[in-house]
């Protein structure tokens, strides 16, 4: 029982950290309203560099955040590569089904 525990454990911390929602992609260009203002989101830019952050303001051209730290950022919309939502609830959701399926379905 504790083995079954233990990886039930390890399977919910993996599911949760990684389940995030692309946002804007290279398919999914950036609309006017990709960006829900006060969410916290993962940016990569062009240069390929990783910014968390939570959008407080948005124009034409800049999106404008305060990472963790506190320290204010401004990124360009042109600039902005990939965007990435964590999506706790369908995480859970996702890892529910999954377990239920390995406990419920026969093999």
């Amino acid at each position: 029982m504790k083995k079954y525990f233990s990886i039930l454990t390890l399977l919910i911390i993996l599911i949760l950290t990684s389940c995030q929602t692309r946002v804007v992609s290279v398919q999914k260009p950036m609309q006017k309203n990709s960006l829900e203002l006060y969410q916290k989101y993962t940016v990569q830019t062009n240069d390929g560099k990783m910014t968390k952050m939570e959008v407080l303001k948005q124009d034409e051209t800049t999106i404008y955040g305060k990472t963790k730290t506190g320290e204010d950022m401004a990124i360009a919309k042109s600039d902005v590569r990939e965007v990435k939502k964590v999506d706790i609830f369908s995480s859970i959701i996702l890892g529910l089904a999954a377990v239920a399926a390995v406990v419920f379905i026969p093999i």
